[in-house]
């Protein structure tokens, strides 16, 4: 006897007939990626991400602090020289025609998009930073536009609906940032994790003993619990690149040594980070 599916499991295997596409394949292995990343950030695919971004970095910290007395000079020249060219009247005519070919952008880049904004975000809800999520959500935003631009010539479809589109990726970025730039995810992230923080670190006091093997507590990959300076400290799983960072907690009355190494959060609660191994 055959049976008509019923519309919902219609609508959820046209969704998933959609995201097979060859449009949907990068986001969904840009989601797979950022699940293995965040999921083990001891593993060795947020191992290889955080020595490509500290690589990148590397490559372009040295030749900016090398050539920046030339090149912004340089710069200058060449931006005045393109200023010129663009208010010509034949390359605002081919900017227009160029214009108009450009289509709004996908489902797919608009994925692209929101996963790596997502990304960072999520890569800042920690004390040095994860930079393995951090340098995969940035790298996505630097490459994806270029990716963009490629299949824009590459292949010539209908535009998709929806002038809205224009508007959401530098709506999604700007979010990003504006919630990184005042330091609203890790305030966010660890106001959450605080209760579950808090009822480790004092049991951890009463009993006098800690689960030294790498665990998660509210939300937050826990290396390593140490009880220190008349506390507890949390070593928090790919934080910073040469540095470990975390968390610890004092009874009132704060650390009862060394009160340099910490930094007083709220309450009983402080960050804290290792020393720089660069």
């Amino acid at each position: 006897m055959i049976t008509n599916p019923s519309p919902l499991a219609a609508a959820r295997a046209a969704a998933f007939h959609r995201l097979s596409r060859p449009g949907y394949r990068g986001p969904l292995v840009l989601a797979a990626l950022l699940a293995t990343v965040a999921a083990a950030p001891d593993g060795l695919a947020h191992e290889a991400v955080v020595a490509g971004t500290a690589t990148a970095g590397l490559l372009v910290m040295v030749p900016v602090t090398l050539l920046t007395p030339v090149a912004v000079p340089v710069a200058v020249v060449l931006a005045l020289a393109l200023a010129g060219l663009a208010a010509s009247p034949a390359a605002r005519s081919r900017a227009r025609t160029y214009g108009r070919r450009l289509h709004r952008p996908g489902d797919s880049a608009l994925l692209g998009i929101a996963l790596a904004s997502g990304a960072v975000v999520l890569g800042s809800s920690v004390p040095g930073q994860d930079y393995g999520l951090l340098g995969a959500g940035l790298a996505t935003l630097a490459l994806l536009p270029f990716g963009w631009l490629a299949r824009q010539a590459r292949h010539r479809t209908s535009a998709p609906r929806g002038l809205w589109r224009w508007a959401a990726v530098p709506l999604l970025v700007g979010t990003a940032a504006l919630l990184v730039g005042h330091d609203v995810p890790r305030e966010a992230r660890f106001a959450l994790a605080r209760p579950a923080l808090t009822s480790a670190a004092e049991h951890a006091l009463t009993t006098g003993s800690t689960d030294r093997a790498p665990t998660w507590i509210g939300g937050y990959p826990v290396q390593d619990a140490e009880l220190t300076d008349g506390g507890v400290k949390f070593t928090l799983s790919g934080s910073g690149i040469f540095a470990r960072h975390g968390y610890a907690y004092f009874p009132p009355g704060g650390p009862t040594r060394h009160r340099d190494r910490y930094t007083q959060l709220t309450g009983t609660w402080y960050t804290w980070s290792g020393p720089d191994h660069f």
